[in-house]
C-alpha cells in the first residue's frame, strides 16, 4: 500500500522522491523485498512481477536526481549523506533485481520477460552518467544474468558492452586505486562474457577485440590479487576458447607474441609471485597452441624459419636475454629449450620455469613460498587427511568451524 502511495503520488509530483522520508520509506521497501526474494526464491516471482515496472521508474527519477545533483554540486557532491542515501535506493533495486534472478531456478523464460526492459533504465542510465554516479552493482547484475542465461543472451551483449565497457575502462585504467568495486566486477562481467557468450566476442571488431585484450593484460598486471587472478583465469578460457575456434590463427598471429611479453614480465617482476600458477598455465598453452597453427607468427615478407615452435624459441631467447642482462645467452637459451621439450608435461614445466626465477637474482634473495604454493596445498590436505583418518587426532570443535566456513 504504501509503495503504491509513493508511486501515485510521485507520479503527479516528482519532488515528493526528494523527501528524505519518502526516501527511507522506499528503501525499507525495497529491502524488504530483497529478504523475501532471498527466502522464496522462485515463487517470488508474482510480486517482482507486481513492482517492477515502477521499480525501474523510480530507479531513473533516483539516477537523474543523484547526476543532477553531482552536476550542480561538483565532484564534492557525490559525498554528501544526501547523495549517498539516494545511491542506495539505486544499489537496493539492483540487489532486489539480482537476487531474484540468481533465485529463481526454474524459471527460463523469465530472461526473456525482465532483461528487455531493463537494457535502458539500468544499462543506458550507466552510460550517460557521471563516473561518480555509476552503481558497480550494475556490472555484478549482468554478470549474474549472463551466468545464468548463458548463451540466451548472446543477442544482449553488443548492448551490454557498448554500455559499459569503454565508460568504466576509462574510470579504471587511470591508475590502480579509484573505483575498486568497479574494477573487480568488470572483470567478473568479462568473464561471464568469455565463457558464456563466447561467439559475441568473435564477432567484435578487431578494435573492440584489442581492448578486450588490452584491458585483459591490464588487469592481470594488477597488484590487487582478486583482479590478476579473474584476469589470468579470464585469458586463459579466452586462450582456449580462439584456439578451438575457426579463428585460430588470425587470433594468434595478432595476439601470441603481445601475450607470450605480458606474461613473462609478471612472471618475472617478482611482484605477481601469486599468481605463478596461472601465469604456468598460460605460458604453457601458448608453446603448446604452435604446433596446431598454419599460418606464420612472423613477418614472412622480412624474415623466414622452418616452424612456428622455432620462431617462438628465436623470439622468446631474444625477449628473455633482453629482460635478464646478467645472465649469459647459454644460459637463456638453455632455459628456452628446456620450456619447449617439457611443454607437454606440466609438473616438468613449471619446475623447470621455478627454478630458472629461484636462480635469477631477482628472485634468488627473496621468500618465494608463494610459487611452492600449489604443492604446500597439496601437502596440507594429505596430512588432514591422515589426520582425520586417526579418530581423536583432530578436535570437534575445530572439525565444526571446518563446516561452518564451508
Amino acid at each position: 500500500r504504501k509503495w503504491a502511495e509513493i508511486i501515485g503520488q510521485a507520479g503527479q509530483s516528482i519532488d515528493i522522491l526528494k523527501n528524505q522520508d519518502v526516501i527511507r520509506s522506499v528503501l525499507n521497501i525495497l529491502q524488504t523485498n530483497t529478504s523475501v526474494a532471498t527466502s522464496l526464491g522462485p515463487h517470488f516471482f508474482p510480486q517482482i512481477s507486481l513492482i517492477f515496472l515502477d521499480m525501474l521508474t523510480v530507479y531513473r527519477m533516483y539516477s537523474e536526481l543523484v547526476s543532477s545533483t553531482i552536476a550542480e554540486g561538483g565532484p564534492y557532491a557525490s559525498k554528501s549523506s544526501f547523495v549517498k542515501l539516494l545511491r542506495s535506493i539505486k544499489r537496493e533495486t539492483l540487489k532486489l533485481i539480482e537476487t531474484f534472478v540468481d533465485k529463481a531456478e526454474d524459471l527460463p523464460h523469465l530472461g526473456k520477460q525482465f532483461v528487455p526492459p531493463m537494457m535502458d533504465p539500468i544499462l543506458g542510465d550507466y552510460a550517460r552518467n557521471v563516473p561518480d554516479a555509476r552503481e558497480s552493482e550494475v556490472l555484478s547484475l549482468f554478470a549474474t544474468i549472463i551466468n545464468k542465461y548463458k548463451a540466451e543472451m548472446l543477442d544482449d551483449v553488443p548492448r551490454i558492452f557498448e554500455a559499459v565497457f569503454q565508460c568504466t575502462l576509462e574510470m579504471i585504467t587511470k591508475n590502480f586505486e579509484d573505483y575498486p568495486e568497479h574494477r573487480l566486477k568488470f572483470f567478473s562481467l568479462l568473464r561471464a562474457i568469455g565463457t558464456h557468450c563466447f561467439k559475441a566476442l568473435i564477432q567484435l571488431s578487431s578494435q573492440q577485440l584489442k581492448l578486450v585484450i588490452d584491458s585483459i593484460n591490464w588487469a592481470f598486471r594488477h597488484t590487487e590479487r582478486n583482479i590478476a587472478e579473474t584476469g589470468l583465469s579470464l585469458l586463459l578460457e579466452i586462450l582456449k576458447n580462439f584456439q578451438a575456434s575457426e579463428f585460430t590463427n588470425q587470433f594468434y598471429k595478432t595476439y601470441f607474441l603481445t601475450i607470450e611479453q605480458e606474461i613473462f614480465a609478471v612472471l618475472t617482476d617478482s611482484f605477481h609471485k601469486p599468481g605463478f600458477k596461472l601465469h604456468v598455465l598460460v605460458l604453457q598453452h601458448l608453446f603448446c597452441v604452435v604446433d596446431g597453427l598454419t599460418e606464420p607468427l612472423w613477418d614472412a615478407s622480412t624474415v623466414s624459419y622452418p616452424s612456428n615452435a622455432m620462431f617462438v624459441r628465436d623470439y622468446t631467447i631474444k625477449l628473455l636475454g633482453a629482460s635478464f642482462p646478467n645472465m649469459t645467452a647459454a644460459e637463456v637459451t638453455k632455459f628456452v629449450d628446456g620450456l619447449l621439450g617439457s611443454r607437454h608435461d606440466l609438473p616438468s614445466f613449471k619446475n623447470h620455469i621455478r627454478d630458472f626465477l629461484v636462480q635469477s637474482k631477482e628472485f634468488s634473495a627473496q621468500d618465494n613460498k608463494d610459487l611452492y604454493a600449489e604443492e604446500a596445498a597439496v601437502q596440507r590436505e594429505k596430512e588432514r587427511q591422515r589426520m582425520l583418518a586417526i579418530p581423536g587426532l583432530i578436535a570437534p570443535s575445530e572439525l565444526q568451524d571446518e563446516m561452518v566456513d564451508s
